[in-house]
């Protein structure tokens, strides 16, 4: 069943996530991050896969601006997650190929862990909230995909926001703008 706006979001299971490169050095043991009770609220951007052309071209980039960062910041959002089920690997590697022309605030978003690009490799919390899309996927582990989705989660572990765009390549509630217009109707 699919979460609805007002229910109670799990923190766990946690989500996988590499931390970017440290003077040009990785690590290569993915640290497990929670929905952390003391950073709220806090957005969940869920894709159906990296380097996907949607995710790639039209979702996420909106996300990836200074000014987009700077009215989440203003808003309250004190981390964002964005999600998929790759592995961490090509979920970092994504991330950095997003990023790797973005202006220096952005870079700076990124290196302080304001945004986590992280994995849900099984799909396991994408399960518990009920936000699975393209079953049987042959190309994604285990068959599933992440929904296109964006969460805004409360001090109180509570979804104030769940915006799903459920049709292939369509970009509204989930986008940084369906989720700037619900934040501010919100203050």
């Amino acid at each position: 069943m699919t979460i609805v706006q007002g229910e109670s979001v799990p923190t766990k299971p946690a989500f996988l996530y590499l931390p970017p490169p440290i003077d040009g050095a990785c690590s290569y043991a993915p640290v497990e991050v929670a929905i952390d009770s003391t950073k709220k609220p806090v957005l969940i951007v869920i894709v159906p896969g990296a380097f996907t052309p949607t995710c790639s071209e039209r979702h996420i980039p909106g996300y990836l601006t200074a000014s987009a960062i700077e009215s989440l910041k203003s808003s309250g959002i004190a981390e964002v997650f964005i999600v998929s089920v790759d592995s961490p690997f090509i979920t970092r590697a994504w991330g950095e190929s997003l990023t790797s022309d973005a202006d220096v605030s952005v870079k700076e978003a990124i290196e302080k862990g304001y945004v986590k690009f992280v994995s849900d490799a099984g799909a396991e919390w994408l399960q518990s909230v009920g936000l699975v899309g393209e079953p049987e996927d042959k190309f994604a582990k285990n068959g599933l995909r992440g929904l296109r989705t964006a969460v805004v989660v409360d001090k109180d572990n509570v979804a104030t926001y769940i915006g799903i765009d459920d049709k292939r390549g369509v970009v509204e509630k989930s986008g940084i703008d369906g989720v700037l217009e619900a934040l501010r109707s919100k203050l």
